[in-house]
């Protein structure tokens, strides 16, 4: 089947197969991390600007020790400042055109929409799926739940506001969550999801080696 018409079908909700795996960009996921890149710059390039008031000139003319601790901190506001700026975007332009952002799992094909480009991979070829992170330690069984649990603690905003408010902060800390696989018809990395925007890469990837499993055991 063509990835247009797995896609026409997975957008109409009378005609998807019961069996097919659909996962629309989580809208409200996606604005809670646009609040976190919105905070996130305010107080990088914030607090660059009052380390640069501060640092500039004296720290530069006080030897070359000073002016390389200074220009390594002014390096990391800065950054932090407008990679904020530059993820708000990528962020924003995804809600604006969140119909345009879709995964689907079928019992023979994996297709992911991004705006224009479309990634289309018979699971026949889909090797070496790998989810990077930490789960969560409350992960089930239901896949739903996790999902909807796991993409409201993974989102950047969510971490931020964690960050800044006292008893939020989790025993043991978790790492940001990412899931690719391998196209052995090129051998080129196909990433799956770079964050919970589509629910718990951790639940994704099970759905998706189940389903690969069954479609390469059968071959």
């Amino acid at each position: 089947m063509e990835s247009a018409e797995i896609l026409e079908k997975a957008r109409a909700i009378d005609e998807a197969p019961y069996d097919w795996i659909i996962l629309p960009l989580l809208r409200d996921k996606v604005t809670l991390a646009i609040i976190g890149w919105v905070f996130g710059a305010i107080v990088g390039l914030g607090f660059f600007a009052f380390i640069a008031s501060i640092m500039i000139p004296h720290n530069y003319q006080i030897g070359p020790f000073a002016a390389l601790i200074s220009t390594i901190l002014l390096g990391i506001m800065l950054f932090a400042g407008l990679g904020s700026i530059w993820q708000l975007v990528v962020d924003v332009s995804r809600l604006l055109r969140a119909d345009k952002h879709l995964i689907i799992i079928t019992p023979d094909d994996f297709v992911k929409q991004e705006g224009k480009k479309i990634i289309h991979v018979p699971l026949m070829y889909v090797r070496y799926i790998t989810a990077r992170g930490s789960p969560s330690r409350n992960r089930t069984s239901s896949s739903e739940r996790t999902s909807a649990q796991a993409s409201n603690e993974n989102t950047p905003g969510f971490q931020f506001w964690r960050g800044l408010i006292p008893g939020t902060r989790r025993r043991r800390k978790r790492t940001p969550t990412a899931l690719a696989f391998i196209d052995s018809r090129t051998d080129a990395e196909v990433i799956v999801a770079s964050d919970a925007s589509y629910g718990d890469p951790f639940t994704i990837a099970d759905l998706l080696k189940e389903y690969t499993t069954n479609v390469q055991r059968l071959a």
